[in-house]
């Protein structure tokens, strides 16, 4: 009798264990604003990516979106920015390194128009014809061309 209520306990007892210690998975919250790029952005986060915040990003002049289709996202590997371009111009665009006197210099290229785009770090991109990423961080950049595989 006592071997069978100690075996319940153990069985009760690595339940809880197992049951606690598993992470929830929760649904992202997308702002009303950045509605347009929920799809995308639920990609990511179904692929691992732990988005913590979405806010307005400094590329839009850049990549010339709306307001709003350039996100700054915070995550739990780092930040990266996410350009949606909403005319699914992203052939069109030419992203190229031009390293020099270790700053880090790139031309983005649109239409035989160059920009250049001088940066205080190293930065990583991803292109596809509706959306540019731009991570700071090597790790967060793989996730990320990892999750875009998976489209």
């Amino acid at each position: 009798m006592v071997r069978k209520i100690c075996i319940i306990l153990v069985f009760i007892l690595s339940t809880l264990t197992l049951g606690c210690s598993q992470k929830e998975s929760k649904p992202l919250v997308v702002p009303s604003e950045y509605q347009h790029a929920k799809d995308m952005l639920d990609h990511l986060h179904k692929e691992g990516l732990g988005i913590q915040e979405i806010n307005n990003s400094k590329y839009t002049a850049l990549f010339n979106t709306n307001p709003n289709y350039s996100m700054f996202i915070k995550t739990d590997m780092g930040i990266f920015e996410l350009v949606h371009l909403e005319r699914k111009n992203g052939k069109e665009i030419d992203i190229q390194e031009a390293a020099d006197n270790g700053e880090y210099k790139y031309v983005i290229s649109e239409n035989g128009v160059d920009q250049l785009l001088i940066l205080g770090s190293e930065n990583y991109f991803n292109k596809s014809d509706e959306y540019i990423t731009i991570a700071r961080n090597k790790n967060l950049n793989d996730k990320i061309k990892q999750a875009l595989k998976a489209l």
